[in-house]
């Protein structure tokens, strides 16, 4: 009886100690967030160079320095890439960069990118000479599908400790066909639509993250303890984790070597017998492992086989000795058993930075703070918002806490650690393509709050909303605005477009809410949007009523 005493009181303070180092981490006040870059397009990722300048790459080929000593930003090199047409692929480009850990002595880059010819992923080493991007030596290319609607094409770099090279690679599919469950298309001539060609594939590189070792001679070899040793049939040692849909951003423990990532979820909105609902995970590889997708998702909830052209739905995928008896598969049909996420939650599109030791950085007065100590940072491209999750000292998780979420921020694309502890967040910009409002803004501590000199700067996505409408307020924290504005049409429609179409209809408010909550699409093209069942239909209608008192468009004679 004392015993149990004793150890439901251990517990109680274990619990009391955790939830106080929670509530200790500084308040908002204490951080401050200067913009150094503005006009960017596309940004995608950056790179801290060991003179505290920053590369910084564009999705639509341009590679930028900024000089925070000039304050001036310059442009390296233009990559002649594939990007987003009517019928090609809709995510390839200038996808990821980083920077080699011995930069100051070699001035070696590396780039992993989209050339328009060949179809296909490239990742090369660049050596910086002059301010100027020198010769190109090809590690490696990724065949890649473009056919009509296919995206997931990852592309984050990350070097760890010990000079080993990580790439994120997703998984090259069509998902849309699929109504939010898993791409397993087994139909002749849709074969873009099937992840089993490459996220469950061992002898594919795609749907994977990579861990290889760079040598002097623009080549690499391959470290001890990827997934499958050097020689196995069937499969490609470079991987170090399979089982990916899109690991879009990657960020990598420099004491422990373990890679972390954000998985970005498919769209089903609620569970179903072809499988559960939507989920994002935040995964942490310690060794190399299974993943799960296109079989599983979240804490290994299965999907069902499923015939595309017959609807008829088949038995559950077996957690314990997963196979892919898919005809695309080159690879072993047996596969390791899946890993489970650190997290997951409610599909959005989460990504991962690193974990952050206070005692790495000099020091300096605006470094994060001690409380920030073995904390791996998260970040949500959809609605800027950050997570703090404790890392114990075997790096499982202790807890996990929001995090500046008064510091908004649209679609954050990268997230680093600069020299003297402070931290870079590279905003891609309001618009899905294309956009001219990207940003690179540093985040720096104070131990006394800051008082803020001037209002923030409105979202221009939200242009034209009535500030103080409830339904505006939905707006800015939602995940609508990863795909609309206002004023700019994006991968969705202008929010004035849709004002105009709908405001003469008397049940405009009952389709939209409908529409917003189950989703849909075929009305504004090809793209659907995906179910919002996350919002009650009060909230909704307060979205949509805001949206509809925008003002008529002008149109010109």
């Amino acid at each position: 009886m004392n015993r149990t005493i004793s150890l439901i009181s251990s517990l109680s303070l274990v619990s009391t100690m955790m939830l106080q180092a929670q509530n200790n981490i500084p308040s908002h006040q204490h951080f401050k967030v200067e913009t150094l870059v503005t006009g960017l397009v596309d940004a995608m990722e950056m790179t801290v160079l060991p003179s505290n300048d920053i590369l910084i790459a564009e999705r639509t080929g341009a590679l930028k320095l900024f000089s925070p000593a000039k304050n001036e930003t310059t442009l390296i090199h233009k990559f002649d890439v594939a990007v987003k047409t009517r019928n090609n692929s809709r995510e390839t480009g200038l996808l990821g960069i980083t920077a080699d850990p011995n930069f100051a002595k070699n001035g070696w880059l590396y780039a992993y990118y989209s050339p328009k010819e060949p179809e296909e992923h490239r990742l090369s080493r660049f050596t910086i000479k002059g301010g100027k991007l020198g010769e190109e030596k090809i590690l490696l290319n990724v065949p890649q599908s473009r056919a009509d609607g296919v995206c997931h094409e990852g592309g984050s770099l990350a070097f760890d400790g010990k000079g080993n090279l990580f790439l994120s690679l997703g998984d090259n599919t069509n998902p849309f066909a699929s109504d939010g469950s898993a791409p397993i298309n087994e139909k002749e001539g849709v074969e873009h639509q099937n992840a089993q060609r490459s996220a469950a594939n061992t002898n594919d590189l795609r749907g994977k993250i990579l861990r290889i070792k760079p040598t002097p001679d623009g080549k690499y070899t391959i470290p001890a303890g990827n997934l499958f040793p050097k020689g196995t049939k069937d499969t490609r040692p470079e991987i170090f984790v399979m089982g990916n849909r899109n690991p879009w951003r990657i960020g990598v423990d420099q004491r422990t070597g373990f890679v972390y990532w954000g998985e970005v979820g498919p769209d089903a909105s609620k569970d179903s017998d072809r499988g559960p609902k939507g989920y994002d995970e935040i995964n942490q590889a310690k060794t190399a492992g299974n993943f799960g997708w296109p079989y599983f998702i979240a804490n290994n909830l299965p999907y069902s086989a499923y015939d595309f052209a017959t609807k008829k739905i088949g038995e559950k995928c077996n957690v314990a000795a997963p196979e892919n008896l898919s005809r695309l598969n080159t690879g072993l049909k047996k596969l390791p058993v899946p890993r489970e996420p650190l997290w997951f939650g409610p599909r959005s599109c989460h990504c991962a930075a690193t974990v952050y030791y206070f005692d790495d950085y000099a020091a300096s007065a605006t470094k994060l703070p001690k409380e920030l100590d073995q904390c791996l940072i998260t970040y949500d491209w959809n609605n800027g918002r950050m997570q703090l999750t404790k890392l114990d000292k075997s790096s499982n998780m202790e807890w996990k806490k929001d995090w500046l979420h008064e510091k908004k921020f649209v679609h954050p694309s990268d997230v680093e650690i600069g020299k003297d502890g402070s931290m870079y967040v590279l905003e891609y910009g309001s618009a899905w393509y294309d956009g001219k409002d990207g940003k690179l803004k540093k985040v720096t501590y104070s131990t006394t709050p800051i008082v803020e000199q001037q209002q923030k700067a409105p979202d221009p996505r939200l242009a034209g909303l009535k500030e103080k409408h409830p339904g505006t307020r939905l707006l800015a924290e939602s995940n609508c605005i990863s795909c609309h504005q206002t004023q700019v049409a994006s991968v969705g429609p202008r929010y004035v477009d849709v004002a105009d179409r709908y405001r003469n209809n008397k049940d405009a408010e009952k389709e939209l809410i409908q529409k917003v909550i189950k989703g849909g699409g075929g009305v504004w093209g090809q793209i659907p949007m995906p179910p919002n069942p996350q919002y009650n239909e009060e909230q909704v209608s307060q979205m949509i009523d805001a949206i509809l008192a925008l003002e008529p468009i002008e149109h010109k004679e």
